[in-house]
């Protein structure tokens, strides 16, 4: 049986992506920085596999199912429609789609599955006794080695000829997946980094833009792999308990919430984020100048009529350049709850003011794995960039905006949305007098 077959304009693999399919070892890891084209290179030696093995069955994954749909699935669906010759007899590569159950079928007979190791209630869950021949998992530092053992111990597919195979993709910061696959060196593997400047696909002004606007740690690790200063400094917030957030399955019982950060200086955005219980559920922003304050106003004003939120649930920025549109929302009858970031914390004892606090309780849902987050690049960016110190009499305070502001870094206008969106100050009510 003679096939031919031709993906090359579907995916022509830069050098490092060729030495990644070349590479003989039982497992593969590649990436190390983001656009290196990691989810790109582990769907198309799926798609080889697939097509090398008649009758392999693979699994495809990532930490949650709506983050593998939102990257690997939409990879994954170009080859949908691509075509082959098999003894001068034309087939579609892909004959079904089986988007309920989480599976795609090829012409031979082979059979790709795909899930959210976590979440998936649909289709790997209840196949829990399936033998596999590969498996690729995308970002496998988001994952928990549990999930990782659980897919090796599945490689027993019983197939003429087969080599089992393990494809991981990461950005590997400090935890199991660097321990066990790069300082661990395990036998029959091979780790291969590819960095954005590795990627001739890519702007040419791509990783300077980047450098001009990430904090120079993000910077390190994202553009250079060198995911340790993410965690050598004094940051809040873990780079894995971020994206281990993304779209995660929480509840989101009770009232709406927001929280808006309002643009101090030029170049500074507005910022309103939305939640509900642990879950956020929307931003917009804007970029109106000072002078423009009563358009930020009216924009917050038709959020709280559109979500319909209760007033005492819309936390704002109230200092300095927030403290006119406070004051606007005020006047129009919207008693929303201001929020002072230099004032003094609830908890005196261990917060020097409002806003360590307010981040303080950030940290603790994100410690929990109690928050799911959008995908939005840049609030991901922002939040890793927070960093703390000690203050005096053991409190706990923040890097100020304008300290940030001083290394080149910018305000980090969508992070302090989402902290006001899940600040729960105490309220008080006012004592009253008996004359």
């Amino acid at each position: 049986m003679s096939k031919s077959i031709d993906l090359s304009e579907l995916y022509k693999p830069h050098p490092r992506q060729v030495l990644f399919h070349s590479s003989p070892e039982r497992g593969r890891l590649f990436g190390g920085a983001i656009r290196g084209g990691k989810t790109m290179a582990g769907v198309a030696e799926g798609i080889q596999l697939s097509i090398d093995y008649p009758g392999n069955v693979g699994i495809m994954a990532r930490q949650n199912l709506p983050a593998f749909k939102r990257t690997v699935l939409v990879e994954l669906e170009r080859y949908f429609d691509v075509g082959i010759h098999v003894d001068n007899e034309y087939y579609k590569l892909i004959t079904q789609h089986h988007s309920t159950d989480h599976y795609i079928q090829f012409y031979n007979g082979s059979r790709i599955w795909y899930t959210g190791l976590v979440d998936d209630q649909k289709g790997l869950v209840s196949q829990m006794g399936t033998t596999i021949g590969w498996f690729f998992i995308d970002q496998v530092e988001e994952c928990s080695e549990m999930h990782f053992n659980n897919l090796l111990g599945r490689l027993s597919l019983n197939l003429k000829d087969i080599k089992y195979k393990y494809i991981l993709t990461a950005n590997p910061m400090p935890g199991w997946v660097k321990q066990r696959f790069i300082e661990g060196k395990p036998d029959d593997f091979i780790y291969i980094p590819s960095l954005p400047r590795d990627n001739p696909w890519l702007p040419p002004t791509y990783e300077e833009e980047l450098r001009a606007i990430y904090p120079k740690e993000l910077a390190e690790a994202w553009l250079d792999g060198n995911w340790d200063v993410m965690e050598s400094g004094n940051f809040l917030f873990s780079w894995a308990e971020i994206t281990r957030a993304v779209d995660k399955d929480v509840s989101q019982d009770g009232e709406l919430h927001m929280g808006v950060d309002f643009a101090w200086s030029s170049g500074d955005e507005n910022v309103a984020i939305i939640r509900q219980g642990n879950k956020m559920l929307s931003f917009d922003r804007w970029i109106y100048k000072m002078e423009d304050s009563l358009l930020s106003v009216d924009k917050v004003i038709e959020l709280i009529e559109r979500f319909q939120i209760p007033h005492k649930n819309v936390k704002v920025d109230a200092v300095s350049g927030g403290s006119p549109m406070y004051s606007g929302l005020v006047a129009k009858g919207y008693n929303v709850t201001p929020v002072i970031a230099g004032a003094k914390a609830d908890d005196e004892e261990h917060y020097i003011n409002k806003r360590a606090e307010m981040y303080y309780q950030l940290q603790a849902r994100f410690r929990r794995d109690e928050i799911s987050l959008v995908d939005d690049r840049d609030l991901k960016a922002q939040l890793s960039s927070i960093k703390y110190k000690p203050a005096q009499e053991k409190r706990m305070q923040l890097i100020s905006k304008e300290e940030m502001r001083s290394h080149g870094e910018k305000s980090p206008d969508r992070a302090d949305s989402l902290a006001l969106a899940f600040y729960e100050p105490v309220l008080k009510n006012p004592a009253i007098r008996w004359l």
